[in-house]
């Protein structure tokens, strides 16, 4: 049996109280919302903190918010199903909604967070299995070794960004606040990533993410996200594709977001492909210059259980579909 290892239980009731006790513990604690990945990596013996702070009693990071001047406001703790489900979010920002509809199971998204999402841990299957197993590996980079196991001779970590929400946040402009001891920030998205396994964003060690902001979207936005899995559920994603376009009355592309997920460490966007779309009526022939393009750039490692050639060769798929699908006024289905 995997058990959790020692450590001590502490319940804030506000958010000033628990950033105190993230300021006092930093490195030796860690922050449970849903608990969906952070007790299974614990499990893992991956994360073996000597404090952990909860923050589920603070009913403040359950709101949410939505108004046509200022947009979308999601507190940390709102659940993945209320992300999928909720009618300011399926009413206001369906394509946020669908994504979240397509992460694990009903039964995980009732318990994990929109807060856990975006900070959910990089993947890789050398490094998401039990302290024996990479015990016998001598480890990875990111655990007990030196050494990243899917490219032995870089010097980084490659293991992958899987979070569903990001991509679509991402081409939705939104942002996350974050706060500590000393005060408080906003940080865009597309700022807050680095596309390092092991040091994947830049929220500081006594930071709690309490909020993310999205703000209204432009008339004419459309928006999908496509995922690839071995199965219809549970399953992380082995690539997600997020796009935003759009659409001026005259059918004419006045802004576009392409978004890559669980091909590099961090959400990736594919700019070069804006210089395709924008400013043009879309056809084939543009669909399929962009779409080749975020083909071109992605560069999926070899550490999930697809083959990178083939991830590589869906990223063009999905694309092409979202833009072929998108351009014609249609927001795919889940």
């Amino acid at each position: 049996m995997m058990t959790l290892p020692p450590f001590e239980f502490l319940a804030p009731s506000s958010i000033n109280e628990a950033v105190q006790l993230l300021h006092r513990h930093q490195a030796n604690a860690k922050i449970l919302a849903g608990g969906t990945d952070l007790i299974p990596s614990m499990k893992n013996k991956l994360f073996e903190p000597s404090y952990v702070i909860s923050i589920n009693r603070i009913d403040e990071l359950k709101s949410i918010h939505f108004d046509a001047l200022n947009g979308l406001r999601l507190g940390a703790l709102v659940t993945i199903t209320d992300v999928g489900h909720h009618p300011a979010v399926t009413e206001n920002y369906p394509v946020l909604a669908s994504a979240a509809r397509k992460i694990a199971t009903p039964l995980l998204q009732n318990k994990g967070t929109i807060g856990g999402n975006i900070l959910l841990d990089t993947r890789c299957f050398y490094y998401n299995q039990s302290k024996f197993w990479r015990t016998a590996l001598n480890g990875c980079m990111k655990k007990e070794g030196d050494v990243c196991r899917v490219a032995p001779s870089g010097h980084r970590c490659y293991a992958i960004s899987s979070c569903d929400t990001v991509p679509v946040l991402y081409a939705l402009n939104a942002s996350v606040r974050l706060v500590s001891a000393s005060g408080e920030r906003v940080v865009p998205l597309r700022e807050f990533y680095q596309n390092d396994g092991m040091n994947f964003h830049t929220m500081k060690p006594d930071e709690i993410l309490v909020e993310v902001v999205i703000p209204p979207q432009p008339q004419g936005f459309r928006g999908g996200y496509m995922k690839l899995r071995r199965r219809e559920a549970i399953d992380y994603p082995m690539l997600g594709v997020a796009v935003g376009l759009v659409m001026d009355e005259k059918g004419i592309c006045k802004d576009v977001s392409i978004v890559l997920g669980a091909v590099f460490s961090c959400p990736f966007e594919v700019l070069q492909a804006r210089d395709i779309l924008i400013g043009k009526k879309i056809t084939g022939k543009e669909i399929e210059e962009a779409s080749q393009i975020a083909q071109d750039v992605a560069k999926p490692m070899d550490l999930t259980n697809f083959r990178p050639g083939y991830r590589k060769r869906m990223v063009k798929v999905f694309t092409k579909r979202l833009l072929e699908s998108l351009a014609q006024g249609k927001e795919l289905a889940d």
